[in-house]
């Protein structure tokens, strides 16, 4: 026994050494996440404990520690919001939490609306989900100038002596999904099981928003004739404003519409291997956990791209010697988006968006370790796959490595996800807990009560029904 242990400490420790770990930690990594589980790796709907599986609904989000002032104020979809609305989009958004510290922002929503799992005998099964997602991206903003964003430029900010900037940019992107997926299990020996499966998925209704530009330098001063009002001074400031559909209210008859709405499509890879057959319940004959002492896992998610073809879309450029930014102008960039910087400033070119857009491309890999029955323990990575440098359009998402210690059953989860984000000073503490149909989690709850380094976290709140698998000795 003592052997086998090391063995399989010596190889965890290997493979640690090049994992990935999931972004979304909690239920991703339970051996009854399933829907949840499927959507980073298409491959554990094969052999699945359930017969089915219904989630009937389930939202995510970054959020920072003012969103529980606003709570019920919609702020939670703030990405999902800004194709549609203008209504106080500026307080919602500074509820909203970067996950990365500084460089770049990456701000995230999702709605999974109610889909189904479907087990086919003992060794196949498929999948159907439906999706809505929203990110807002950022390169290059100095945190001076997130700073203002954040506590506003009428409130007596400290003045900001001139500095260089140079180039940056702004991205919102929202779009819905609509994914069929399959696994099938190939092996099914006594201490051996090996999965595969994959996901095809449509994406419509999407919707971009984005500002790039240059600003030599810049700097923050006191309004004359005041005491608390400051304005933003841009010099040599140059601009590109564009999207593919103007704000407005959201019509589902419309979202399908390619005069309006782009779409694409994408498709997810999986695969996992099971090793061991050692934590078995002698005294429960209907038992059905994992009796494996290693899991590991390999996975590709969103590979494609969304085009740009929109009939409404629009693009400007221009340029100002001096642009001077107060609140009222903050609040229509901030409520309006790229719609908002085309209406303060002219333009000198104005033509239509024509780009195909990755989406957030991600390898996974992932080490789970079964300790005492019932306790796992998992080191996964994720990693963006083939990012393109030169179109900050893309979607993205960051680069984690994340140490899972986690106690499952049937009708129970906790989870304890200690994350490494890449650019991130601070680790991120997190926790989820999963009661018969119900979970809520947390990703980084000390970057919900402190103020330093980064300051969001990603927030879960679910609700699913299923039925196990009939099981005999």
């Amino acid at each position: 026994m003592k052997k086998r242990l090391y063995n399989l400490t010596i190889l965890i420790s290997f493979f640690a050494s090049t994992a990935y770990a999931q972004q979304i930690p909690g239920l991703v990594a339970s051996n009854y996440g399933g829907l949840y589980r499927a959507t980073e790796n298409p491959s554990v709907i094969a052999g699945s404990r359930y017969k089915w599986q219904v989630n009937l609904g389930t939202i995510g989000s970054s959020i920072n520690h003012r969103y529980f002032v606003f709570l019920g104020k919609n702020s939670l979809f703030y990405p999902l919001l800004a194709p549609h609305s203008k209504d106080e989009l500026y307080g919602r958004s500074r509820t909203m939490g970067s996950l990365t510290d500084k460089n770049p922002i990456y701000l995230a929503s999702e709605i999974r609306w109610p889909s189904a799992m479907f087990s086919i005998g003992k060794y196949q099964g498929v999948a159907f989900q439906l999706r809505t997602r929203g990110f807002v991206q950022g390169n290059n903003v100095p945190e001076e100038i997130r700073n203002l964003y954040f506590k506003r430029l009428d409130t007596g900010l400290a003045e900001v002596a001139r500095q260089e900037w140079g180039d940056f940019n702004l991205v919102q992107q929202s779009f819905s999904e609509l994914s069929a997926s399959y696994g099938v299990q190939l092996l099914d020996l006594e201490a051996h099981k090996l999965r595969v499966g994959t996901t095809v998925k449509r994406v419509f209704g999407a919707r971009i928003g984005y500002v790039k530009g240059s600003v030599k330098d810049f700097q923050v001063r006191q309004v004359a004739g005041t005491s608390d009002e400051n304005e933003l001074v841009l010099n040599n400031f140059s601009y590109e404003s564009g999207y593919s559909q103007a704000n407005q209210k959201l019509n589902l008859g419309d979202i399908f519409s390619s005069d309006k709405y782009a779409a694409g499509w994408g498709y997810d890879l999986g695969v996992t291997y099971e090793l061991g057959d050692y934590w078995h319940n002698k005294e429960e004959a209907f038992d059905q956990s994992p009796t494996y002492l290693l899991r590991l896992a390999a996975s590709l998610t969103d590979i494609g791209s969304i085009k740009y073809r929109t009939k409404n879309s629009r693009v400007v450029t221009g340029s100002q010697e001096q642009a001077v930014i107060g609140q009222k102008e903050l609040e229509i960039i901030g409520n309006e988006g790229a719609d908002g910087l085309m209406n303060l400033y002219p333009a000198t070119a104005d033509t239509t968006l024509n780009r195909n857009v990755k989406l957030p491309q991600a390898f996974h890999l992932e080490a789970d370790v079964q300790l005492v029955k019932g306790f796992f323990v998992t080191l996964a990575q994720t990693k963006r796959y083939r990012p393109r440098t030169n179109n900050p359009l893309d979607l993205t998402q960051p680069n984690v490595f994340t140490i899972t210690p986690r106690f499952e059953d049937e009708d129970s989860d906790f989870a304890f996800p200690i994350s490494f984000i890449q650019g991130n000073k601070k680790v991120a503490l997190g926790a989820m807990a999963h009661f018969g149909p119900f979970f809520i989690g947390l990703s980084n709850i000390n970057g919900l009560v402190k103020k330093g380094g980064a300051r969001g976290s990603m927030a879960y709140l679910g609700f699913s029904v299923w039925k196990l698998k009939g099981w005999k000795k």
